[in-house]
């Protein structure tokens, strides 16, 4: 007996030394923020240093950064930590902008809300940041070898950097980033934390629940992208813009000049490749004209990237009949809002993904399903295969089962995380529930007027099992002539 409550009192000295060690390592100042609405949001300016690989021993920190708003309840119910999607993308920034403020009010009425830059983003987004100066080819959107070639060589260059400055890119994982986490949960002094992930944010929160589910009491799920989803299925492009060409059908303000939305762009496609045209864009490195020439590869890639947002799937159809009309003002625009992606590499999104990677299976399926897509090789745009990245393994990317109380949350129309992904993950929760949104694409989910209520009702120990939300009827933006109310940035400036 005396030998274990040594062995226990030691043990707990050890746990005691681990966490006064972790908020020493933990920088807080004191600020205040104001919504839209004049509300001032008392918060605390954080940091917390990390190791950049614990796999390392020899590894250098890396400073992770944080905002938390101070809830306005006396007595506020477990804390809540917001996880951006991406992999690559900021949170810390909704603190300093009055409009998205706005939006968290309601949440500290409940608890505290942490907003977490994920390694490698926001003030260390630099550190994993490579930017190509040298010229882009100007076919880069018109032959996939060159756009091909264009990467190796920007990736290849980007390796060389990483290594002069000594970033060890094998710690830019998802294991490490949900291991920050919860470094950051200690730091801080919580038993539990409730999660709310967003598209790559969901991932991120599986992994955290995979390894550490005791520590969280609730989670929400928006836009899902479960354990062996990170790379997509072809044909589910194909499903969706086949899904457009027929709510497209039955609008009349295209049916009636384009009773067939896939002829349309099989023809489009045809004299893009026959004679691919050049558009004329601002280089975001140099602020100069560049030309680009787009053929039918540059137009699918474009399609790639907004296809699952709704805000964009209105304007397609005019955007196919303006190219096939011979006017390539809208195209224009799209490869304007995209060109930046061939400027350089994110070390942290290029080696998230590589590293969460896929099993066998679903790389089999990939490489049968390019053969019938219309978007072949498409639906996986990235670095490549060629970018370095340790593998997480199939333990990683296995089905996950937990008792976590847990929200999905997905959209209709939503091509980046598709319905059928959630419930896939879902099958493996048993305290779960998943609300599907009909007419919302992959930002307009969490943006619902009623999503808010719903996540907060949930987080307050509620059945959300009564909510359905929906959007309004899509409606499409007329194929040619005045809009009225109807528009699209690609249209140029808005008529008064």
């Amino acid at each position: 007996m005396r030998y274990i409550l040594i062995f226990l009192l030691a043990f707990n000295s050890i746990n005691l030394s681990n966490a006064q060690d972790v908020k020493d390592r933990l920088t807080i100042e004191e600020k205040s923020f104001t919504s839209a609405s004049g509300q001032k949001v008392m918060a605390e300016v954080g940091s917390l240093e990390v190791p950049e690989n614990r796999n390392n021993p020899n590894s250098k920190n890396i400073s992770i950064h944080f905002i938390r708003l101070k809830s306005t309840n006396p007595n506020p119910k477990t804390p809540l930590i917001y996880l951006e999607g991406g992999p690559g993308s900021s949170a810390t920034w909704q603190a300093g902008n009055k409009h998205y403020l706005e939006k968290w009010l309601p949440y500290l009425e409940l608890n505290d809300v942490i907003l977490l830059d994920q390694r490698g983003t926001g003030a260390g987004t630099e550190r994993v940041l490579y930017i190509w100066r040298k010229n882009i080819p100007e076919n880069i959107f018109s032959d996939p070898e060159v756009t091909k070639q264009h990467f190796e060589s920007v990736g290849n260059e980007a390796l060389v950097d990483f290594k002069k400055r000594e970033v060890d890119l094998n710690g830019y994982t998802t294991v490490e980033n949900a291991k920050d986490i919860d470094a950051l949960r200690k730091a801080l002094g919580y038993e539990k934390i409730s999660l709310l992930g967003f598209s790559y944010g969901t991932h991120l929160g599986q992994a955290y629940i995979r390894y550490y589910d005791k520590y969280v009491q609730n989670a929400i799920l928006v836009g899902v992208e479960g354990p062996n989803h990170t790379f997509k299925l072809p044909l589910a492009m194909d499903i969706q813009f086949q899904k457009i060409a027929l709510l497209a059908k039955e609008d009349t303000n295209v049916s009636r000049e384009v009773p067939d939305l896939i002829a349309l762009y099989k023809r489009v496609c045809q004299k893009l490749d026959k004679k691919p045209i050049t558009v004329e864009v601002i280089s975001p490195l140099t602020n100069s004209p560049m030309k680009v020439k787009v053929s039918s590869y540059g137009l699918n890639l474009m399609l790639r990237f907004d296809i699952g947002d709704a805000s964009d799937i209105p304007v397609f159809p005019r955007l196919l009949y303006s190219i096939d009309q011979g006017d390539y003002s809208m195209l224009q625009w799209f490869v304007q809002k995209r060109i930046r992606v061939v400027f350089g590499v994110h070390g942290m999104s290029a080696t998230m993904d590589a590293a969460s990677g896929a099993s066998s299976d679903r790389i089999d399926r990939i490489k049968k399903e390019n053969e019938k897509s219309m978007f072949k090789n498409i639906a996986n745009f990235s670095m490549g295969t060629f970018w370095p990245a340790p593998d997480l393994g199939e333990e990683f990317r296995a089905p996950l089962s937990s008792n976590t109380r847990t929200l999905f949350m997905s959209g209709t129309l939503d091509f980046n995380t598709p319905p059928h992904q959630a419930e896939e993950v879902r099958w493996g929760f048993s305290n779960s529930n998943h609300i599907i949104v009909k007419g919302a694409g992959h930002e307009q989910i969490l943006t619902h007027p009623e999503a808010e209520k719903t996540i907060i009702r949930f987080l307050k120990g509620e059945n959300v099992d009564d909510v359905a939300l929906f959007y309004p009827r899509l409606q499409f933006i007329p194929i040619k002539g005045d809009t009225g109310e109807l528009w699209h940035p690609s249209m140029g400036e808005r008529s008064k």
